[in-house]
């Protein structure tokens, strides 16, 4: 049984919405189903890169405060250069971090870290150049339209509610009472073949 049974493209999706005659401001707001109706600031700014540094930051830091937020977003960790470097105090540790967007940068970081020349303790790295918001299937913009896309998703974080993952409510009652409590590995992580589950 495959993890995946189909895939399509944002360009696709929205060629389907058009021939279908769906107008989206002709249509009465209605409030998502379940789980989908609550979501974090965290898990919207996925798409751009930094965005699944500063989710996994604020996860991690103890500290649960407005200051601690701001303390990441300017960390160095936001902006559209495809290499970003940062270090930021956390939980009395000091983490150095590399954000990397585009292939190209991706392997020049590699080839960094593994002669020595570079040391980061946490890693992202996103293919796309600038993230997910010009990736594969998106429409085609140009630069300015990219710094657009990244500039709504923070607006949307900035208007949301709950800014860490962890704060959820439905998310929480999955993991703890309810569907996922004690098989979070079963059903969410993913074994390949000859590799050993690590713990």
């Amino acid at each position: 049984v495959p993890d995946i049974d189909y895939v399509i493209t944002t360009k696709e999706l929205i060629r389907m919405i058009r021939e279908s005659g769906i107008q989206f401001d002709e249509i009465d707001p209605e409030a998502p189903d379940m789980p989908f109706s609550i979501s974090s600031g965290a898990g919207v700014i996925f798409g751009v890169t930094g965005g699944v540094t500063e989710a996994a930051l604020r996860r991690l830091v103890q500290e649960k405060s407005t200051q601690s937020l701001r303390d990441i977003k300017f960390s160095g960790i936001r902006g559209m250069e495809g290499v970003k470097e940062a270090v930021l105090e956390l939980n009395g540790r000091t983490l150095r971090i590399g954000v990397v967007s585009g292939l190209g940068n991706a392997d020049n970081l590699i080839e960094k870290i593994k002669s020595g020349e570079e040391y980061f303790d946490f890693v992202e790295v996103m293919a796309c150049p600038y993230g997910c918001i010009a990736g594969a299937g998106q429409p085609f913009c140009h630069k300015v339209d990219k710094k657009e896309r990244m500039a709504g998703m923070y607006r949307s974080d900035k208007a949301a509610p709950i800014k860490r993952s962890e704060e959820n409510p439905v998310i929480y009652n999955l993991y703890h009472g309810g569907l996922l409590e004690g098989r979070e590995h079963e059903l969410l992580h993913v074994h390949y073949k000859g590799a050993q589950p690590q713990e």
